[in-house]
């Protein structure tokens, strides 16, 4: 920009010594204001820089604007995830921050590629705002998934929750270097559409840009494998928790033993009732079918043997996050148990 300026600097500076000299020559002309026509072409050009910067800020508001607005609610993520088992959104996780790292890389490589030369082609800029929105829906839907799991699991599996805040600590980081890669894609956008080059100061932004989410993506694939790994000893652990509990209240005759049975239908469908389970709804929810199958076992007779049964599966779904699955061997227990004492 500044090169610009100094170049129509000479050009007017040499129209004006020829004016001069036509002017001394003739003695008819008037010697013309050499310092304010060099203010009017500062003026000017203060002037274009000026609307070119508005330019810039009006575009990136409008890629803010056209943004979500507001994060989808837990009811929505529910909705939208529910039917998925713990470890099935877990691997949905994992599967979307690969998918993200790869956004991410194929980002760093175009981006380095376009700048290794210190321009940039329009065709380069093409590609790289092709990535870089790969990269900004591939984080997107990363984070939605990871806050359906805080929504729906989030309650039930406190010990390894602090691991999955951490990888999405790295997502966060990832998508303010996409957001600053679009702000100066922007500006990229605006030179090539003038006809000139692009500043070297933005292209080095660029390129730190990219510096920035390459040295994040080691951390990001490590803290995603330790998650997966820890999570799923975590589920381990919940099941063997839960396996310890002994009966706390046997029922006396086969009326209590119906209802014992009934209280623990009561109690899942309950807990479920907000499409989550916490470890203090789990746990009692568990004492409760051990309590029922206790009293099944040893009043309900041959047409109540297999509920007992069921009722233990039922609650080793309920510990692996199976919800969906749960709630289907509820009803068939249901309609094993009959009516209602």
């Amino acid at each position: 920009m500044y090169r610009k300026l100094v170049f129509w600097l000479i050009i007017l500076l040499m129209f004006v010594s020829i004016s001069a000299c036509g002017a001394v020559g003739g003695g008819a002309e008037p010697t013309p204001d050499t310092q304010a026509t060099i203010d009017a072409a500062i003026a000017g050009t203060a002037t274009a820089q000026t609307e070119m910067d508005a330019q810039i800020e009006a575009a990136v508001e409008a890629t803010v604007t056209a943004m979500p607005a507001e994060e989808p609610s837990n009811e929505e993520l529910a909705e939208a995830y529910g039917e998925l088992s713990e470890e099935e959104l877990a691997l949905l996780i994992e599967d979307h921050v690969d998918e993200t790292m790869a956004a991410s890389e194929q980002v760093n490589t175009v981006t380095a590629e376009a700048t290794a030369d210190g321009t940039i082609t329009q065709e380069e800029y093409d590609e790289i705002e092709t990535y870089v929105y790969e990269m900004e829906e591939a984080i997107e839907l990363t984070e939605e998934l990871i806050y359906a799991y805080y929504g729906i699991y989030g309650e039930l599996a406190m010990e390894t929750l602090y691991l999955l805040e951490a990888l999405e600590d790295d997502l966060v980081v990832l998508a303010e270097v996409a957001v600053e890669m679009v702000e100066l894609l922007i500006e990229v956008e605006g030179a090539l559409g003038a006809g000139g080059e692009v500043a070297l100061e933005v292209i080095e932004q660029l390129d730190t840009a990219i510096q920035t989410a390459e040295e994040k993506l080691p951390e990001l694939q490590a803290k995603r494998e330790t998650w997966m790994v820890d999570h799923q000893v975590e589920i381990e652990a919940r099941i063997a928790e839960l396996q310890t509990l002994v009966p706390t209240e046997v029922a006396g005759n086969r009326r209590e033993a119906l209802l014992s049975a009934f209280d623990y239908v009561d109690a899942v469908r309950n807990g479920l009732a907000d499409r989550q389970l916490n470890l203090t709804e789990l746990r009692n929810i568990a004492q409760l079918g051990v309590n029922a199958q206790a009293g099944l076992d040893q009043f309900g007779g041959p047409k109540l043997n297999d509920v007992s049964g069921n009722i233990g599966n039922i609650t080793n779904q309920l510990a692996r996050g199976q919800n969906t699955s749960a709630l289907s061997g509820l009803g068939q227990l249901e309609g094993a148990l009959g009516a209602r004492p």
